[in-house]
C-alpha cells in the first residue's frame, strides 16, 4: 500500500501515482509493505521517513521534474514530470540521492539509443525555449541591441530556498557572485536575473536593491530562461536550475553551491563533493537528470509520457494558449455559447473575453489594435470586419468542431469541441481555412500518421460520430434485392452556411434527385438531418416526395447503423461523407465540402487550390487531431482528442443502458427548444 502525508501531494501527483491518503492520526493499513511518499524536505517528506523508520519499512520523496508544465504550478497549471527519489533528493548535496547513484554508476557508452534521446530533447529544448515552467515570454529580439558586449549572467534565488539550504550555497552571498563576475570579466556586460516569485510579489529575494552595485545591470522582465540564456557566455549562480540549462546551451558555468550539476566536470565549481566520482559529458549528465530520474506524465492525453512527447505537447499548447492571451471580443455567439466557450480560450498568462453584439458596443467596451475579434460561423458582422481589416486586427472564426457532443448543438447542448480559423471557415470553400492550408501543407510524420490510423479504428469500433445521439440498431431494408447497391443520402439543414458556400444553395431535395439519376438502379436509403427533424432547423422534405427519389427513409438510427448498410454516401456537404470515408465507403460530392478535392473522393465540383493529394490517415489527422480544440466534458479543461472520445463513449453508454438518464436527456432536450421558442417571441422574430 502507498500512502501520501498529505492530500495536497496526492492532488500534485495524480496521474504518475496511486496514493492513498494518510493523515497524522491514522495508523497505516499494512504497516510490512507500506511505503510512504512526502515532499521533498518539506515537512510531508520528513514525516515520510520518520514513519519508515517507525514501521521498517521504506519511503519515496516526491519534487517537481525539470520540465514541469506549461503555466506556474501556483496556479495549478497540470504537471508533466515528477521525480521519486528513495534516497535523497536531486538538491540535497549533503546526502547521496537516487539522481547522484544514476550519475556514478550508469554506463551511458552501453546505451546509445538514450542518448540520441537526449541528444534530439536538448536540441527541442534550444529550439523551442523549453524551460521548468514554460508561460513567460521570450525577450525581446532588440533588449540587448545597444550592448555589443560579452554579456555575464548571474541568478539570484529566493530567499530561504530549500536547494540554497541543502545546496550547500548559505556560505556565499549573491552579492559575492556580483562582486566576482564583475572583477573577473573588466569588459563584460555583468546583468542580475531576478527570481520570477520575487517579481510577481510571491517571494523574497535573496539580494536586495541596495546592496546590488551600479555596475550591474538588473533584468526585472519575467521572461522565458532559454530565450534570456542564448545572449549570455557565462553564467554565475549558487544552485538554479538555468545552470544546467545554461550547460545545455554550451555556456560557460560557475557554481556558488552544490546544485545536482555540479561535480562532474562541467561546471567550474566553489565547492567539491567527494560522493561525485565521474566526469560526465552534458548528453550523459542530461539523460541521468531528465530521462532516467525523471517520470513524465501527459495530462492532454492522461497518458504516461516521455520526454520528446512532452516537449512536443508544451509547444503546441503553449502556441494554442498564447493564442488566447489578451482581450478578445466575441461575436455572434448566442446566449447558450457563451456558457461554455471560454473553456476553450485559456490563456498562458491571462485574458479577458466580451461578447459584443456590434462594432460600436465593442468600441465602448475598449476595442482597439492590441484586441483580438472572434466570429461565430460566417455571420454577418461587416463592419466589424472592416475594422479589422484597417486597423489590422487579427480576425478569427469559430465553429463546432467534428466530434461536437452526445445530442444536438440546437438543442443547447454544450460543445466539446470547437475549431478555430484564422484564415476562413472548413465549411466555405470560397476563400483558404486553416485546415485547406494544414492539407495543402502540412509534413505528417509517421507517430503522428499511426496516432490517426488508432484513432479511426476507435472511431469505428465504438461508433462514435459527430452528435451521437441515436442508439445502435439492426434495420432491415424492405424490398431490398440481393446484391443491389445501397446508397445513403444525409440530409442537410437547407439555411446552414455550408450549403450555402459550399453548395450554392443546394435543397435536399435536389440532392435526392441529383442521386437517384446518378443511381438509378441502386437501393437508396434518406436520413433526414438530426436537427432538422428536431424541428430546429430548416430543411424537411415531406415524406411521400422524399420516397419518389429513394427506397426508405431511416430516422432513428445511430449514424452507424445506416453506413454499415452502405456501399456509398452521396452528399452536398455533410460531416456524413467523411464519417464514411472513415468507414470505408465510396463517397461522391455535389458541393465542395473540406474532405473533397484531396483523391479520396468522387467531386461534381473542383477547387483549384486543392493541389496535394492526401491519403485517408493524412486527412483524419489533420481534421481530428490539428485543427480544432478539445475540452474535458467533467473538468472544462483543454485535453485532447482521444481523452474525449473515452468521455464520450462513457456518456453514449449511460444515454442508452440507463432509462432515467435517457428521459433527463430528452426532457433537457424540450426544456432547450421551449427557451428557444420563447427567445424568438420576445426577439420577435
Amino acid at each position: 500500500m502507498n500512502f501520501s502525508i498529505s492530500k495536497k501531494l496526492i492532488k500534485n501527483t495524480k496521474g504518475f501515482l496511486h496514493l492513498n491518503y494518510y493523515s497524522f492520526f491514522q495508523k497505516p493499513l499494512e504497516k510490512e509493505n507500506a511505503i510512504f511518499y512526502g515532499w521533498g524536505r518539506k515537512k510531508s517528506g520528513q514525516k515520510a521517513i520518520s514513519l519508515a523508520n517507525k514501521n521498517h519499512t521504506s519511503y519515496r520523496l516526491l519534487e517537481d521534474g525539470f520540465i514541469r508544465s506549461l503555466g506556474l504550478g501556483v496556479n495549478d497549471s497540470p504537471a508533466f514530470s515528477i521525480v521519486t527519489d528513495d534516497g535523497g533528493i536531486y538538491y540535497d548535496a549533503t546526502q547521496a540521492s537516487k539522481l547522484e547513484n544514476i550519475l556514478n554508476t550508469y554506463d551511458f557508452h552501453a546505451n546509445a539509443t538514450l542518448l540520441q534521446t537526449a541528444h534530439d530533447a536538448m536540441a527541442l529544448i534550444v529550439d523551442h525555449h523549453i524551460s521548468k515552467y514554460n508561460n513567460a515570454p521570450h525577450i525581446a529580439k532588440d533588449y540587448f541591441e545597444k550592448d555589443d558586449k560579452q554579456k555575464i549572467l548571474i541568478v539570484a534565488q529566493t530567499l530561504g530556498d530549500d536547494s540554497l539550504k541543502y545546496g550547500l550555497a548559505d556560505t556565499f552571498t549573491t552579492k559575492q557572485m556580483i562582486d566576482d563576475a564583475i572583477k573577473d570579466n573588466p569588459h563584460s556586460s555583468v546583468y542580475l536575473k531576478i527570481h520570477p516569485d520575487v517579481l510577481s510579489g510571491k517571494k523574497s529575494s535573496d539580494i536586495s536593491l541596495e546592496e546590488i552595485p551600479k555596475e550591474c545591470i538588473v533584468l526585472e522582465q519575467d521572461v522565458n530562461p532559454i530565450s534570456l540564456l542564448k545572449y549570455f557566455n557565462k553564467v554565475y549562480t549558487k544552485t538554479s536550475g538555468m545552470g544546467m540549462e545554461a550547460l545545455i546551451l554550451g555556456l560557460e558555468v560557475i557554481c556558488y553551491g552544490l546544485p545536482y550539476y555540479a561535480g562532474w566536470g562541467l561546471t567550474q565549481d566553489k565547492q567539491t563533493c567527494d560522493r561525485r566520482q565521474k566526469l560526465l559529458k552534458i548528453e550523459e549528465l542530461f539523460t541521468g537528470a531528465y530521462i532516467l530520474y525523471t517520470q513524465y506524465y501527459n495530462p492532454y492525453t492522461q497518458k504516461e509520457s516521455n520526454i520528446i512527447d512532452v516537449i512536443q505537447t508544451i509547444v503546441r499548447y503553449r502556441n494554442l494558449t498564447k493564442q488566447n492571451n489578451g482581450d478578445l471580443y466575441f461575436f455572434g455567439f448566442t446566449w447558450w455559447k457563451k456558457l461554455f466557450i471560454k473553456s476553450f480560450f485559456h490563456p498562458l498568462t491571462k485574458n479577458k473575453i466580451i461578447f459584443c453584439s456590434s462594432l460600436q458596443n465593442a468600441q465602448k467596451k475598449g476595442l482597439n489594435a492590441q484586441s483580438k475579434i472572434y466570429i461565430w460561423g460566417k455571420k454577418l458582422f461587416p463592419e466589424v470586419e472592416t475594422y479589422a481589416k484597417e486597423q489590422n486586427i487579427p480576425l478569427l472564426r469559430v465553429e463546432d468542431g467534428f466530434v461536437r457532443s452526445v445530442s444536438l448543438g440546437s438543442d443547447l447542448t454544450k460543445a466539446y469541441s470547437v475549431v478555430v480559423d484564422s484564415r476562413g471557415i472548413y465549411f466555405d470553400p470560397t476563400v483558404e481555412s486553416d485546415l485547406e492550408h494544414i492539407l495543402n501543407t502540412y509534413s505528417f510524420d509517421e507517430a503522428l500518421l499511426e496516432r490517426a490510423k488508432k484513432l479511426q479504428a476507435y472511431l469505428i469500433s465504438n461508433k462514435i460520430s459527430k452528435y451521437n445521439i441515436h442508439q445502435d440498431k439492426k434495420i432491415n431494408l424492405p424490398h431490398h434485392k440481393t446484391n443491389q447497391k445501397v446508397v445513403m443520402v444525409p440530409g442537410q439543414v437547407e439555411d446552414d452556411a455550408s450549403i450555402i458556400y459550399g453548395a450554392n444553395g443546394m435543397s435536399n431535395l435536389e440532392l435526392l434527385q441529383q442521386t437517384r439519376e446518378n443511381s438509378s438502379d441502386a437501393y437508396i436509403i434518406y436520413k433526414p438531418h438530426p436537427d432538422v427533424l428536431a424541428g430546429n432547423r430548416k430543411g424537411n422534405i415531406a415524406t411521400d416526395t422524399a420516397l419518389k427519389y429513394c427506397d426508405t427513409i431511416i430516422t432513428n438510427a445511430s449514424l452507424d447503423s445506416v453506413l454499415e448498410l452502405c456501399d456509398e454516401v452521396h452528399t452536398m456537404t455533410s460531416l456524413v461523407g467523411f464519417e464514411a470515408l472513415i468507414r470505408g465507403k465510396r463517397v461522391y460530392t455535389y458541393g465542395l465540402p473540406f474532405y473533397a478535392g484531396w483523391g479520396l473522393t468522387t467531386d461534381a465540383k473542383v477547387c483549384e487550390r486543392r493541389v496535394v493529394k492526401r491519403t485517408l490517415d493524412e486527412l483524419v489527422a489533420a481534421a481530428f487531431i490539428l485543427y480544432p480544440r478539445y475540452i474535458h466534458p467533467l473538468t472544462n479543461s483543454l485535453c485532447e482528442i482521444e481523452v474525449l472520445l473515452k468521455e464520450i463513449d462513457k456518456e453514449k453508454s449511460r444515454y442508452n443502458s440507463n432509462r432515467l438518464y435517457r428521459l433527463y436527456i430528452n426532457s433537457r432536450n424540450i426544456v432547450s427548444r421551449k427557451i428557444q421558442l420563447l427567445i424568438k417571441v420576445i426577439l420577435g422574430e
